[in-house]
């Protein structure tokens, strides 16, 4: 790893903008205690404060004496803070302005404004976490349901770090092995064979593959599913969105065509953030603007992760109906056969459209058969709840590595089932120990760095 930990103080603002009951103003680094003597003005100074402490008073301008705000001040000694610096924080009034004034206080005291995600990379730097761990700050932020935000603490805990870094560990154990044979051929060492090699590797690439597989259920977590309500006109398209969502999001009229343009509502199904967008009805039409919303539904339909094919069960199907069918040739969707509830249901004349089984009868308008399409939802996505209780939150730089470390391990692990000899498995082995090492920070640049911070907000 490139980056040293840096020497500076730093101070950002850590409660979102906008009004509030408090926003916090936080400052770490070297220079912290000197700073806030400067500008805490209160019966207790704030370099011979004890740690994890909070301590009443107010920030005042250094040069002109005069009181910016009243706050509350919590110190935090090194190395038992969040970046294992000197930490303070000031607990101040709501708002943009007060918290701004603070701010302008103690940078122009000697703090430097934060860059996005600092404190965090301070805190990989100075060794509190690794990167799996600082990324999984910001999956912990960003997350959309408590499924989610429970799988960025599991990784937060150090679990899944502990995990990748025994199967390195285990990897440069078997390469010192190959590369000391090798080298003190005469001085009595026994000699390993490939096949037993090839016994401690196996399970290793087995584990790796176990967690690159239930990395899928995590990615759906993070990333969230896409939905694509796609159907002729009048199908019941947006009375599914309203119901699907708890909310009158889209306009439902008898009159066809009511939907021009898309309209998304995000919701939660079992803790997996699905998008639904509802489309245009999908028909020949000589209205130019209802034929752009035409051409918007066919890009939702390549954009989706599932299409949701509807269909109007109270009508015999027509020309549009059979078109959407062979749109999604090859696409794996969900059918719906909406308006079950009324008298002239016949389902056989759509379901033998298709060979596919995965055929939803529902009632928009008396919620009947969501449970169950909400369920196929999930089961379409290859969602499966148990599969994200051991793993990563994966992004895509995460995803790669992990890939990556696991061809190369089987790479070395056919060179030695091909009996080529452990030397050149070990090329391979040592590849698969440096993506690994990279993916939790041991083996890291700085360019590598600024892009994991730079997706942070400032103040974390």
């Amino acid at each position: 790893m490139t980056s040293q930990a840096p020497n500076d103080t730093i101070a950002a603002i850590g409660t979102p903008p906008g009004e509030g009951g408090l926003c916090v103003v936080r400052m770490s680094g070297p220079n912290a205690f000197a700073i806030a003597d400067r500008v805490f003005e209160s019966a207790s100074r704030p370099s011979e404060c004890g740690t994890h402490t909070i301590h009443h008073g107010h920030i005042v301008d250094p040069r002109s004496r005069e009181r910016v705000d009243e706050v509350l001040m919590s110190v935090f000694r090194s190395p038992r803070t969040y970046t294992r610096e000197d930490l303070i924080e000031f607990s101040g009034h709501g708002g943009m302005v007060p918290g701004g004034m603070i701010l302008g206080v103690l940078t122009r005291s000697g703090a430097r404004l934060a860059e996005p995600g600092e404190f965090t990379k301070r805190a990989f730097l100075n060794g509190r976490i690794d990167l799996l761990q600082a990324e999984a700050v910001g999956e912990l932020i960003r997350a959309r349901t408590d499924a989610c935000a429970r799988a960025a603490l599991r990784q937060l805990n150090g679990t899944c770090s502990q995990q990748i870094d025994d199967f390195r560990i285990k990897l440069i154990q078997i390469i010192a092995y190959i590369e000391v044979t090798l080298d003190f051929t005469e001085e009595g060492i026994p000699d390993m064979t490939p096949r037993t090699f090839l016994d401690q590797l196996r399970p290793v690439r087995e584990a790796l593959g176990r967690l690159i597989k239930s990395s899928h259920e995590t990615r759906v977590l993070r990333d969230g599913v896409r939905v694509a309500l796609l159907g002729k006109p009048n199908v019941g398209k947006s009375s599914l969105l309203n119901m699907l969502t708890s909310r009158d999001r889209a306009i439902v009229h008898p009159e066809s065509g009511t939907t021009r343009d898309t309209i998304e509502e995000s919701v939660d199904i079992r803790g997996v953030p699905v998008v639904f967008v509802d489309t245009a009805g999908i028909r020949k039409t000589s209205d130019r603007v209802e034929q752009q919303g035409v051409i918007r539904s066919r890009t939702e339909l390549e954009q989706a992760d599932i299409p949701l094919a509807v269909f109007d069960a109270s009508s015999p199907p027509e020309d549009d109906d059979r078109q959407l069918v062979k749109m999604l040739s090859g696409r794996t969707a969900v059918f719906i056969l909406n308006k079950c509830d009324l008298d002239a249901y016949d389902p056989d004349a759509y379901t033998e459209l298709t060979e596919d089984n995965r055929w939803i009868r529902t009632s928009a308008k008396h919620g009947e058969g969501l449970e169950n399409l909400r369920e196929a939802i999930l089961e379409t996505a290859r969602f499966d709840p148990a599969g994200f209780e051991s793993g990563l939150v994966v992004n895509a730089r995460q995803s790669e590595l992990l890939d990556q470390a696991k061809t190369s391990l089987d790479r070395g692990i056919g060179v030695l089932e091909e009996g080529l000899g452990a030397e050149m498995a070990a090329v391979d082995l040592r590849e698969s120990v440096q993506r690994l090492g990279v993916l939790v920070g041991k083996e890291i640049g700085d360019a590598v760095l600024d892009h994991v911070f730079s997706r942070f907000c400032i103040g974390k």
